[in-house]
């Protein structure tokens, strides 16, 4: 399956149906369209999981942190999917595209504030106050669609979308991840495997190593999020009769 859309994210955007959901979405924002912006995260997502893959099948290699940090960003990426297109509401989509926006615009000017470069193109204001157009053109708050941004919230929302809030399984697989990316002992001791090499008093030497089952239990669970993913977009891109 992860092989099959990275053959296909490499290629091409499906095409969004005349009368389909994400038809008349886009149609609403042109300038960003909710269907780019829900297969970008799509596309990230396999991207990080084909280097699953690639590291676990064809390498042969297991890392004991690097593949967790990978299922990290798929984990967001297809997380983020499913928060743009899981709404039934078109207003609510668009609401979320204009604050992945807003979100790609104030992060973009703070790297380039940090690294003293100057941007090309429009200035960041003009394209700040275009998104706030937006919403305010839709109905929509844009002090709301211009405040925080936040992961988990995005994550919450999977979880009660996927399992009616009686799990949670995209956070908790997030945290697990993200606490491996920043090299965080809670994570890294409590999933991989240890062997104790010697022991001086209370000083204990272990040995970690990652365990194949738990790992590929995650990424198994990281790929049916894509999959959800991939689904809610083929859902809204064809025109239903």
């Amino acid at each position: 399956m992860i092989n099959v859309w990275q053959r296909e994210s490499g290629e091409h955007i499906p095409p969004v149906e005349p009368g389909s959901s994400l038809s008349g979405d886009d149609a609403k924002v042109p300038t960003l369209m909710v269907s780019s912006a829900a297969y970008q995260c799509f596309s990230h997502a396999v991207d990080h999981l084909h280097a699953v893959q690639a590291l676990l099948f064809e390498a042969k290699v297991l890392h004991a942190y690097a593949p967790y940090s990978l299922l990290r960003a798929a984990v967001e990426a297809a997380g983020e999917a499913i928060w743009v297109l899981g709404p039934s509401s078109r207003q609510e989509r668009i609401r979320r595209c204009l604050k992945r926006a807003y979100e790609n615009v104030s992060k973009g000017k703070e790297f380039t504030d940090l690294a003293g470069i100057q941007p090309s193109g429009r200035p960041t204001p003009t394209r700040i106050q275009e998104i706030r157009d937006l919403a305010t053109q839709h109905g929509i708050d844009p002090n709301g669609v211009c405040g925080r941004w936040s992961t988990q919230h995005q994550l919450k929302y999977v979880d009660e979308q996927l399992s009616g809030g009686k799990e949670s399984s995209a956070q908790n697989l997030w945290q697990i991840c993200s606490g491996f990316a920043h090299g965080r002992e809670w994570a890294t001791l409590g999933l991989l495997e240890r062997t104790v090499q010697g022991q001086a008093g209370n000083v204990v030497q272990v040995r970690l190593s990652s365990s194949g089952e738990v790992l590929l239990n995650m990424l198994a669970m990281t790929t049916a999020l894509s999959a959800e993913a991939r689904r809610l977009f083929e859902e809204r891109r064809i025109r239903h009769q």
